[in-house]
């Protein structure tokens, strides 16, 4: 039984898009402060990635669960491998009273961590952490749930989220916000939030069908333009990086250069296979990792460990997933009209 809650918590944690958003955020904020400050103070580091790690994986993801499983989103029967929840419901992992213990304690980690950085740090840093968490916990939360009205979930929802997780790295190092920081860091949120869209491709069906109807950006825009929402996004996140590199430092280009290959798979994405949503969605995380990642060890060397720390992460997430028979295939590039591939 045991074995079975810690895979739970553990899948509930859903370490690939962490990685993408809290992970990569955190380490471009340490290290744009590095680079305008000159040192990072690794206690500080470890307490922002905690802090952002727990707002997203935990207190965020419970609350979502518990509520798509409520709505029906993710009890629909439509094949999906990265979306419709961490699936810990569905397999019997954890109950519904297990995901409220998961949110609970993780929002008491996220307060005493909130107080520590309040007499330790700066007073203001408290602001972004609360309004990270409330921005996460509103997500899916009843009445407001920015994840069910279409742009919302988006803009009041993940980019100011990623947004909020660099900057409090940010902060947290260098005790002072900048423009610089602002402007680097939107082009990650922008990367995000086009890996956001396409994630509810292959939830469309679900979504509509769901009590209330979970009326996202793909369902109020349709499979086209949704396509097109996402791939532009994705350029304006590569038009940030680019400022960042025209302004701030070459290293930024790279990031710009990874991101536009990422547009280009936004851009050519059927939103009706399942194959191929799931193959370019990996890709799409991908690239978003390793643009944020290597910007930042250019700009601050001794992160390079996050690399492969992150690269460690990703594999552990996917061992643990073991996608069905069905989809084992879509982590490679298999032709997209393999026959149980694609949705009903």
């Amino acid at each position: 039984m045991w074995r079975r809650k810690a895979l739970g918590w553990f899948l509930e944690f859903r370490t690939i898009p962490v990685l993408l958003w809290s992970y990569t955020s955190v380490a471009l904020g340490t290290a744009l402060a590095s680079f305008e400050g000159g040192r990072i103070d690794l206690l500080w580091f470890l307490v922002a990635m905690a802090l952002a790690g727990l707002v997203q994986g935990w207190v965020t993801h419970a609350i979502n669960e518990i509520f798509d499983w409520r709505s029906g989103t993710d009890r629909h029967a439509s094949p999906r491998a990265l979306s419709g929840g961490s699936k810990v419901l569905n397999l019997g992992l954890l109950t519904e009273r297990d995901l409220w213990i998961v949110f609970l304690v993780s929002t008491a980690g996220v307060a005493g961590l909130a107080v520590v950085v309040a007499a330790m740090r700066a007073w203001w840093l408290v602001l972004l952490i609360a309004a990270g968490y409330a921005l996460g916990l509103v997500y899916t939360l009843p009445p407001v749930s920015t994840a069910y009205r279409p742009l919302a979930g988006e803009f009041l929802g993940g980019f100011p989220g990623v947004l909020l997780a660099g900057l409090g790295a940010y902060g947290i190092q260098a005790l002072r916000l900048s423009w610089t920081a602002v402007v680097a860091l939107s082009a990650h949120a922008f990367v995000c939030t086009a890996m956001l869209v396409m994630h509810h491709y292959l939830d469309a069906g679900s979504d509509a069908a769901a009590v209330p109807v979970k009326r996202t950006s793909v369902v109020a825009l349709g499979a086209r333009r949704a396509r097109v929402y996402a791939a532009g996004l994705a350029v304006a996140g590569a038009i940030a990086y680019g400022i960042a590199g025209a302004f701030v430092h070459p290293a930024f280009f790279l990031g710009s250069a990874l991101t536009l290959a990422a547009s280009a798979l936004h851009a050519r994405t059927d939103p009706s296979s399942l194959q191929a949503v799931t193959r370019n969605e990996l890709r799409v995380i991908q690239l978003g990792i390793a643009a944020g990642l290597s910007v930042s060890v250019l700009l601050a060397p001794p992160l390079w460990p996050l690399a492969p720390i992150a690269a460690a992460g990703y594999l552990a997430h996917l061992a643990a997933v073991a996608p069905p028979p069905a989809l084992a295939r879509a982590w490679r590039a298999a032709p997209a009209a393999h026959g149980r591939g694609r949705p009903k």
